[in-house]
């Protein structure tokens, strides 16, 4: 295997993205190989022995071949095992200006943040797109994201679950994103290692890949009591199993797309499994993706809170989740998750904002201060508010209005990761 620059490809070559070398397809049309340029991608690897034909002659300096490289497994984790990654929106990004204060500090985490949910959201957008053409591209693109949020996540170990505007992403990526930020932190929090907690993002990910075969206003049938329209709804998991076999996905996402609707008890589809049938990968992504539900329904109307959404999970830790799976995700997001709404000990109304998985009790939350205004006002670690506890969570509606004006309760919870809170 070679790596080349993309300016050599022809159609008839087999090649790899750097970042997922295990994971190759054959160059079928010109149009695959603009996508490249498109994509910012500068290099490819390149297999002579699957190949139809010669790459163009180098018109640079000649390029050095590479040693040969591990072929992927039976489970694709070959995948995830590449030296090299191809950038993605959870990589570093061009230095910016020291932060003048704990207000500007802030406002460049939150934008940072919200510019990296946005470019995770406009690459799903691509994904969705390619998987019925370009299978493996659409692997491959979706990989280098998953890549990108671990490797995050092992260079800033402090992290926090960070609830983002309503502006941050597109509708149709909101849940699929939140999914597999909420699936990774997850498994990572239980100690899986790296190649099993990156297989469980891409299933996250994708674990709704079949809705693309369903038409619109099936997508979020999954509670009608029609029982036509619940079949069909249902069949989206029969689609993903097509699309994910032909993405050529490792073993633990794969699992994710085909298990993610079933149940501890028996009682989930398409197959009825109980918990010990159920791949791990499966047992998180179910959890995860039921939790998202009560808080993301297809109707915001029946949108639970936060807080209401981890109690009703809890409810079920002896039925529908896997209890140590179910465990580990309370102890993780604890019982005031980002958009909770809360009252504190002092009298006054605050919004939880992120949390902290390593003291998910005590939340960084914004408080209600009419002598602040609202843009100004400073992100609070109650960790380090000894002064100051949390009464009780309340409904958004109960809120006087100066406070729900001012807090701004998001009507879809959107969440990601954020790096190194800034200290308030």
């Amino acid at each position: 295997m070679e790596r080349i620059a993309v300016e050599r490809l022809r159609v008839g070559l087999w090649v790899s993205m750097e970042d997922v070398p295990g994971t190759g397809f054959l160059l079928r049309s010109e149009a695959q190989i603009a996508t490249f340029a498109t994509l910012g991608i500068t290099h490819v690897w390149h297999e002579p022995a699957r190949s139809e034909a010669e790459p163009l002659p180098a018109t640079g300096p000649a390029e050095a071949a590479v040693s040969a490289l591990p072929e992927a497994g039976g489970d694709g984790s070959a995948a995830f095992l590449a030296a090299e990654s191809r950038p993605s929106a959870f990589d570093e990004e061009p230095a910016v200006a020291p932060p003048a204060d704990a207000l500007d500090a802030q406002r460049q985490s939150l934008d940072r943040c919200e510019r990296r949910f946005s470019a995770v959201s406009r690459t799903f957008r691509t994904v969705l797109l390619n998987v019925r053409a370009q299978p493996e591209e659409a692997h491959a693109l979706a990989a280098a994201e998953i890549g990108g949020m671990v490797r995050a996540m092992q260079r800033e170990p402090d992290v926090a679950i960070r609830l983002l505007s309503e502006k941050a992403g597109q509708e149709t990526a909101l849940h699929a994103i939140n999914v597999s930020v909420l699936s990774v932190l997850l498994a990572r929090s239980m100690g899986f290692d790296e190649a099993f907690v990156q297989a469980v993002g891409l299933g996250a990910l994708l674990h709704d890949i079949g809705k693309i075969e369903l038409p619109d206003v099936m997508r979020g049938k999954g509670d009608s009591t029609n029982p036509t329209e619940r079949r069909m709804f249902q069949s989206h998991v029969e689609h993903g199993r097509g699309l994910a076999g032909r993405m050529g996905l490792p073993e633990a996402a794969f699992a994710a797309v085909v298990q993610h609707h079933e149940a501890a008890d028996g009682s989930g589809f398409p197959q009825g499994l109980r918990n010990e049938a159920l791949h791990p990968a499966a047992r998180i992504v179910a959890l995860v993706n039921h939790y998202d539900n009560l808080c993301n329904p297809p109707n915001p109307i029946h949108a639970q809170t936060p807080h209401d959404a981890i109690a009703s999970v809890y409810r079920k830790a002896n039925a529908a989740f896997d209890a140590d799976t179910l465990k580990a995700f309370v102890r993780m997001m604890g019982i005031y998750p980002p958009g909770s709404v809360l009252q504190l000990s002092d009298g006054r109304f605050a919004l939880s904002v992120a949390v902290d998985p390593a003291n998910a009790l005590k939340p960084r939350v914004i408080i209600h201060d009419p002598a602040v205004p609202a843009d100004e006002a400073l992100v609070v670690a109650l960790a380090e508010r000894p002064e100051l506890s949390i009464q009780r969570a309340i409904k958004p509606q109960a809120l006087p209005r100066a406070a729900l004006d001012y807090l701004k309760p998001r009507k879809r919870a959107s969440f990601f990761i954020e790096s190194r809170p800034p200290r308030a």
